[in-house]
């Protein structure tokens, strides 16, 4: 059986990684392409760009400051396209590498589903009410009620996904969700 190479996506403060938690648990392998783009932030010809993108006030002792730059970039969808696309083709080469090293399923969390065109085999999207998502970026992130509101706005999610993982309930009912999920897609 050909091995599954599955997105797990959906809007800020949606549960993805909670479900990637349970898939972790779980024994899968998987892939955080927002680690992965943390790590091209680090590329010194990437600092550099988002210097002369966004001035030298965004960047301190050669680092992003990225609360900083999200307050910024997300209240202009303009400067927010040109700031995503210095990391998209450097995060999707890692992505890349990540996943042939893996020899099994592999489950990638993927916050900006639409930055990236890979094969996925299946992809599941999860859900949650937006006022539960706005208060867990909140509290996750310590960004004011009008920024949360701001960030999820902006976000375009997802439409043409395989499976919708809802996460309305506790930690069980979600495990329970996602262990019915990989039923699902591995049986395909």
């Amino acid at each position: 059986m050909k091995r599954k190479v599955v997105a797990v996506t959906g809007g800020i403060g949606s549960g993805k990684s909670s479900v990637m938690d349970i898939l972790r648990h779980a024994g899968y392998a998987t892939v955080d392409c927002d680690r992965l783009a943390r790590e091209v932030a680090e590329y010194p010809e990437v600092v550099e760009e988002v210097r002369n993108l966004l001035g030298g006030g965004y960047v301190t002792d050669g680092r992003l400051n990225r609360r900083a730059i999200r307050d910024k970039v997300f209240s202009d969808d303009r400067l927010l396209a040109r700031y995503n696309a210095l990391f998209f083709d450097n995060t999707l080469r890692l992505l890349k590498e990540r996943i042939e090293e893996i020899q099994g399923d592999v489950f990638v969390e993927i916050s900006v589903f639409y930055a990236f065109e890979y094969p996925w085999d299946e992809v599941w999207l999860v859900t949650s009410d937006e006022q539960e998502r706005k208060r867990r970026v909140m509290a996750r992130d310590g960004v004011s009620a009008i920024s949360a509101d701001e960030i999820i706005s902006r976000q375009r999610i997802c439409s043409d996904y395989t499976v919708n993982i809802v996460n309305d309930g506790d930690l069980e009912l979600l495990r329970r969700r996602v262990e019915q999920a990989i039923a699902e897609t591995l049986a395909r």
